[in-house]
């Protein structure tokens, strides 16, 4: 249901039990708007018993109010027009380049939380729709030290946890096509169909007709990224990489 009231809130997440803003221009504060119109800044000023905002347009004994935000949050209704045009027109708005609090906005808000849903209900969806393989690879992306002692529902329950709490992350991993080769590769070593020597710098075939070099690891890369560019990028090592996956496939 729309309403007039406003609800302002504390910049970046920020909930302290109170917190005060400014209600006036001050040498050490500066409250000013630009007047476009007038082609000047003029000074601003929150008075309960003024109708302006401005302290130009205040007449007699103008009385300071106070702006106090609670946990982070301020609820203005509008029969307090004046205080919601003031912080309308309040420098620290960020709408307005100021970095402390900004206005709710109720149906981007509500955007934002309904998007947020879909995005969980979908990766939720398809952690629920995943192989075996598929699981192992996602797990060898978030979680990679024990895999391969894992049981499937184990997978399962870590794969949809993290689904449930990084959605966008979890999705994003299926428009990457190499999170099933990563795995892959994962499973080659673990089939010990390759192996490291000489403090990881070189990558051996292990096979009973073939214990050649395969490739050697360039300075200073870690010995899995190396290799993993060396399957996925390089003509000779995709080749290399298709020839180990079908010995996999017979195991």
């Amino acid at each position: 249901m729309k309403t007039d009231t406003k609800v302002y809130r504390l910049s970046g997440g920020k909930t302290p039990l109170t917190c005060m803003i400014a209600t006036k221009h001050s040498r050490s504060k500066e409250l000013t708007w630009l007047d476009t119109d007038k082609q000047e800044n003029r000074a601003l000023r929150y008075a309960t018993n003024q109708s302006s905002i401005f302290q130009d347009e205040q007449d007699g004994q103008a009385r300071l109010g106070h702006i106090v935000f609670l946990d982070g949050s301020l609820v203005v209704p509008n029969r307090q027009m004046t205080l919601q045009k003031f912080l309308d027109y309040h420098p620290d708005n960020e709408k307005n380049g100021g970095s402390t609090f900004y206005e709710m906005n109720h149906e981007a808000e509500a955007k934002k939380d309904v998007e947020g849903m879909d995005l969980e209900f979908e990766a939720q969806m398809l952690s629920r729709q995943l192989t075996t393989s598929q699981l192992e690879s996602v797990m060898r992306a978030i979680s990679p030290s024990n895999v391969e002692n894992m049981y499937v529902d184990e997978m399962k329950r870590d794969v949809r946890i993290f689904a449930k709490r990084y959605p966008a992350e979890f999705l994003d991993m299926f428009e990457t096509p190499e999170i099933e080769t990563d795995n892959t590769i994962a499973n080659i070593v673990e089939a010990k169909l390759i192996t490291f020597r000489k403090k990881n710098t070189e990558v051996w075939y292990n096979l009973e007709d073939n214990k050649k070099l395969l490739f050697r690891v360039p300075f200073g890369e870690d010995h899995m990224d190396a290799l993993t560019e060396y399957f996925h990028n390089n003509k000779e090592g995709v080749e290399k990489y298709n020839e180990l996956v079908s010995l996999l496939e017979e195991l």
